[in-house]
This record gives C-alpha cells, structure tokens and sequence, in this order.
C-alpha cells in the first residue's frame, strides 16, 4: 500500500495517493509497525507532500510536511542520516544497526528542497494569517511553529546582508510579503537554486509567482484596510498584475468567510470597507476576555497533572468512598450552621467557624439536660 501510495505521489496524482493514504487508515497503526516499514511511511508522506507543492495545493503541502519538519529529526525519520542527540550514549550494537538502517545515496530525497518546498508553503499560508490578526495574544498561536521560529529570529536582526542560503531566500521574501512588496517576494523566491532539481521547474517558478500575488492582495487588504474607505478593484489589479475576475474573486471569497468587513460594489468596481473601530472599554474587555481565557487554560492544565485525568474532586485517588462521605460531612456541618447560626452561619472565615463551635457546644449541652 505505501509503494502505490509513493508511486501516485512520485507521478503527480496527489489526489489518488491522499485517497489510498486515508482509505487504508495506516497512519492509525504505523507507531506498531517495525522500523523498516515506519521509514517508508515517513518516504511516502514526504513524497506526498512534495506532490501537493508541485500541483500548486500550498495548504495541503503545509499541513503534510508538518509532522516531519516539526520533530527537527528529519534526516533521521527518512534514514538518511544519524540524529546524535547531546547526552546520548549508543552502544556498538545501537550504532551498527542505525548504519544497517541508512539507506543509499542515490535512495536519498534532498533535504534542502524539501525545507524550501515547506518554508515557501508556510510563508504562503502564515503570513496572509500574521496579517489579519490584531490581538498580541493569538499573533504567538502558529501554524507553522518552525517557520515562525526563523521569522522571528529574522526580525531580531538588527543588520540584514544579502540573502545566501535557502533560509535566507525564504525569510526576507517574507518580509517583503509583510510589506505588500510582491515583486521583490516573487523574485527572491524564484531566484532560489534548488527548484532546478524539481522536474519542470519553470512551470512551478510560475505556479509560484501566481501564489505570491494573491497572497500578496490577502495580505494588503488584511494590513491597510483599516486606512481606507473604499478601494478601486482596477488599481488593485494593476497593482498585483493580476485580472480583474481574479481581484473581484478573491475580495468576495473574503468577505463570504467573514475575514474582510467589507462589501462589494460591482456596478462602481469598488470595494467598501466597513469600519469597525472598537472603542477603549470594548478593547479593553476584549483583551481581559482573552486572558482569562487563557488563565483558565492553564489552570485546567495544571489541575490534571496534580489530580491526573480525572477532572473532578471525587475521583481523587483517597479511596472509592471517601469523597461521598466527605460530601455528607459537609451538608451536615452546613446544616448545623444554618439551624444555630441564623445569619450568621452564612459568613466565611475564621467568624463561620467560630459561631459553628458555639452551636456544637450549645446542642451537646442541651442533649446533657435532656
């Protein structure tokens, strides 16, 4: 099953080999498998993820490369290297059969090509994603946690030369992404070496361009909306060289999923933004919203590595019984409060003890008279 799978992935035909992949639910029971056969595995995604960046599916390429670049062990998992951690030891048995596992050079998938194909999706997928968020708090919530690591690494910079590797191709074409510079993105993605390796390179340096330029519009609308009343669709076709059906395509998708507030006027070619400024307190309630939220996350989190799985009190590990009998305490003391307290009984702290006591002391010595 996984050499069909790799055999539709290696020929382009991603949607079979996705198909096959779900239909035999391998990826439910790969972790049994032997190591031989969980290599493969890792091949065949790979392939497949490379097959989805080829036919121009940027989404599905991301979302397929995820699992392997987000371990950072990826020559390991294809068996094309050895993944020596810092304060590991292996033994002459270990080391001999991790080289009887290595498989040949001419076996081998370029790793470099790989990381471009993932970094290029991402950059397409997380930038468009950077710009249509305002709040601070879900800016840190990634798709891509390896790309936004370089990005961010790039933003600390504080002096940028001209780009060499592939990494730094990648990360000032997404800074001009950021900056609405399409062209400049588009010339320092396709000005990377390692697409000659691909079969029909011009083809995908084109499907590349075209990406760049409607992620570029996404990413323009989602910055300078704010600033604008309405927008002209020709000036944004002009200036993203792209057609007018195009422009007016993506601008409805956007704001048929609710990620553009705006409307379109078709009869004026223009677009119209609605402004949604919100005022101080409703910013202000809506960042306290997002961090109690997030607070009570982290509470939840904590209380199930102290108590474990269970989320409730009873299911502690004191015994089956113990939390129903500490239930019944409870409901007594409360009702011997309320039968002596009065209003009292109802306050907390150190008072509510005390006039509990008094209650207790005043019914064991009315029980002696009796």
């Amino acid at each position: 099953m996984l050499s069909h799978i790799y055999h539709h992935a290696l020929h382009n035909d991603f949607h079979t080999a996705r198909d096959m992949l779900l239909m035999s639910h391998l990826q439910e029971t790969i972790h049994s498998a032997d190591v031989a056969t969980q290599i493969l595995y890792n091949r065949t995604i790979t392939q497949l993820g490379l097959c989805a960046f080829r036919s121009g599916l940027i989404k599905e390429a991301q979302a397929t490369l995820q699992d392997i670049f987000a371990t950072q062990r990826v020559k390991e998992l294809l068996a094309q290297g050895v993944h020596q951690q810092r304060f590991q030891v292996m033994t002459p048995e270990q080391e001999k059969a991790e080289k009887q596992r290595q498989l040949p050079f001419h076996m081998h998938i370029n790793t470099e090509l790989l990381e471009a194909a993932f970094l290029v999706s991402s950059m397409l997928v997380e930038i468009p994603l950077l710009a249509s968020i305002d709040s601070e708090e879900l800016k840190r919530k990634a798709i891509s946690k390896p790309f936004r690591r370089l990005l961010d690494f790039a933003d600390k910079q504080v002096f940028t030369g001209p780009p060499e590797s592939t990494r730094d191709h990648i990360m000032q074409a997404s800074k001009a992404l950021q900056d609405g510079d399409w062209e400049r993105c588009r010339d320092l993605v396709q000005s990377i070496k390692i697409w000659s390796l691909m079969p029909e390179s011009a083809a995908i340096k084109e499907m590349l361009a075209h990406r760049i330029q409607e992620q570029g519009l996404r990413t323009y609308l989602f910055t300078y909306a704010p600033h604008y009343s309405a927008l002209s669709l020709s000036l944004l076709a002009r200036t993203f060289s792209l057609p007018l059906r195009t422009v007016t395509s993506i601008v409805s998708k956007m704001i048929w999923t609710e990620e553009l507030s705006a409307s379109l006027d078709q009869s004026g070619g223009v677009v119209i933004f609605h402004k949604t400024d919100l005022s101080r307190v409703q910013q202000l309630g809506q960042t306290i919203a997002e961090k109690v939220a997030a607070m009570v996350e982290q509470n939840e989190k904590t209380l199930d590595g102290k108590v474990g799985t269970a989320s409730s009190w009873a299911d502690r590990g004191d015994g089956p019984g113990k939390g129903e009998k500490r239930g019944e305490q409870a409901q007594e003391r409360r009702g011997r409060g309320e039968r002596t307290g009065g209003p009292r009984g109802a306050r907390g702290g150190r008072g509510a003890r005390f006039h509990q006591g008094l209650g207790n002391q005043m019914s064991s010595h009315t029980s002696k008279r009796q």
